[in-house]
């Protein structure tokens, strides 16, 4: 304010990690989610990179986000003829695939995940908040030029590929028996459920080992499967929410998202099904889980 300043970039101490945020014209500010920044960057890198190298076709193009990232990459990619894929949860994940790729005879463009880290080109195979920001002041600067806003940006986006809408939180959790029971009675040995509240379940996919995903033939997930608990819920309207348990915090993280074609009413229909996620999946009051909000205020007492 004090600069007069519409867009703010800013870094974590060891400037692996990016956020942004734009005024918005009655004074207030947006803060950009991470998929936010994520599409963003991937529609601005994509459209000036197929502007300097014709020669290469979109379907060697490589864009790529983890597994709890929004959907958005992936229907941007799908409408572009990009080569995605999803990852697990982390940048060697990110790194190795898109190195991998680079040796098949791709052409590594961009990834990220949620946490807002990004990764640009291939030079620096791990999320890089100075480039990340550099790209984000130039795609900025450009936008203003022309008397737009990245939130008019981020809308044209939207209006091709549909509104994503995101919301992902988490609990604290300290008793790690009481994450393993929470995972392991929503698994009802095997019988997955079909549905949470009100929303039909379509599919279910697990990460723990031995690993279960029902929409595959052979009923094993193409994502590695680990001792950690991680379980995806594809519901019947298209929304996805992902419960994993966090590898070093004591949390247990959930991501959802959903997409429409109005913004309100899905974003809307995405805080009740969170609602529904945690009132019978989670049991916050039942199992003593902490919400953020809630510790802030104990620790302000």
């Amino acid at each position: 304010d004090r600069s007069s300043s519409p867009v703010i970039i800013a870094n974590d101490p060891d400037a692996d990690r990016m956020a942004a945020a734009e005024k918005r014209p009655d004074g207030s500010w947006h803060i950009f989610s991470g998929d936010e920044v994520g599409i963003l960057l991937a529609s601005w890198l994509y459209n000036y990179f197929k502007l300097k190298n014709p020669q290469i076709p979109p379907e060697k193009i490589v864009v790529l986000n983890t597994t709890v990232s929004c959907k958005a990459l992936e229907a941007f990619a799908r409408q572009e003829g990009l080569f995605y894929q999803e990852t697990l949860t982390g940048f060697k994940w990110l790194g190795n695939l898109a190195e991998q790729l680079e040796k098949q005879g791709y052409t590594f463009l961009f990834a990220y995940e949620e946490a807002i880290g990004y990764m640009i080109g291939s030079k620096c195979l791990d999320k890089d908040g100075i480039v990340s920001g550099a790209v984000f002041a130039e795609m900025s600067t450009q936008l203003y030029h022309k008397n737009r806003t990245v939130l008019s940006y981020l809308d044209e986006i939207y209006s091709r590929i549909g509104y994503f809408v995101t919301q992902n939180s988490y609990f604290f959790c300290y008793d790690p028996n009481v994450t393993l029971n929470i995972f392991n009675v929503i698994r009802n040995n095997g019988n997955y459920p079909s549905k949470c509240g009100n929303f039909a379940i379509k599919s279910v996919r697990d990460l723990k080992d031995p690993g279960y995903d029902s929409q595959r033939a052979e009923k094993k997930p193409i994502l590695p499967t680990s001792s950690s608990d991680n379980l995806t819920f594809v519901f019947e309207n298209g929304a996805i929410i992902t419960l994993r348990g966090s590898g070093t915090e004591p949390k247990l993280k959930y991501y959802a998202q959903l997409s429409g074609p109005s913004k309100e009413t899905t974003k809307s229909i995405l805080q009740q099904m969170v609602i529904q996620v945690i009132k019978h999946f989670l049991q916050p009051e039942k199992n003593n889980l902490i919400p953020p909000n809630q510790l802030v205020q104990k620790s302000k007492i």
